[in-house]
């Protein structure tokens, strides 16, 4: 069945954690939806800011691709999504020029995602178990693939979120401690992932 978003060809809107419309540029946090439902929601509750900027319903490429290469080692490290693009993220840095309520709404927050963490990797596991137990042809092959990788994505960033939060909850709140705080989390964009075991996977 094909998917569909609400984008404008630089994001998409997706909901925050008390249901609001925001906007992403991470593909697998945004709200997907059937045609149907999209256009419902795009006549009824997206504002008329969004529609001024631009933002539409768009199909979702569902197809796989004709062929599959490599992904080089530089490539890898400029696809990482940066920690302080995210809206989420953004929203804690944020708050810390007030510190109203931050310590508590921090704690509240990590316990949310420690659940939405702990549902991601339950649905890695079915994955993996569904593809050492079947025989799969390329069609569901891809699609295995596919599940997999949005969920990895979607992990990534909720494991981001809690990090950013580990440093909120871990310093003695504070108009002196606020300069620190930014600084760790501007410092979370400067990592880059060196494969572990497979380097095969990637050409150097």
């Amino acid at each position: 069945m094909a998917r569909y978003a609400i984008g404008n060809g630089k994001g998409y809107i997706a909901k925050d954690s008390l249901g609001r419309f925001t906007i992403t540029t991470n593909l697998a946090i945004a709200e997907i939806y059937c045609r149907d439902k999209a256009e419902n929601v795009y006549k009824s509750s997206i504002s008329k800011s969004y529609k001024a900027r631009g933002y539409k319903v768009v199909k979702l490429d569902d197809d796989a691709p004709d062929s599959v290469r490599q992904i080089t080692t530089k490539e890898l490290r400029k696809n990482t999504e940066k920690v302080l693009d995210v809206g989420n993220i953004q929203k804690w840095l944020d708050k810390i020029a007030d510190l109203n309520g931050l310590a508590a709404d921090a704690l509240h927050r990590k316990v949310e995602l420690i659940e939405q963490l702990s549902k991601v990797d339950r649905e890695l596991s079915d994955i993996a178990h569904y593809i050492e137990f079947n025989n799969l042809n390329a069609a569901q092959g891809y699609k295995a693939y596919k599940m997999e990788h949005e969920r990895r994505i979607i992990r990534r960033s909720i494991k981001n979120e809690i990090q950013v939060l580990e440093i909120i909850l871990g310093k003695k709140i504070s108009e002196t401690v606020t300069d620190e705080i930014n600084n760790a989390v501007a410092g979370m964009d400067q990592r880059s992932y060196e494969p572990r075991e497979l380097s095969e996977l990637f050409d150097f």
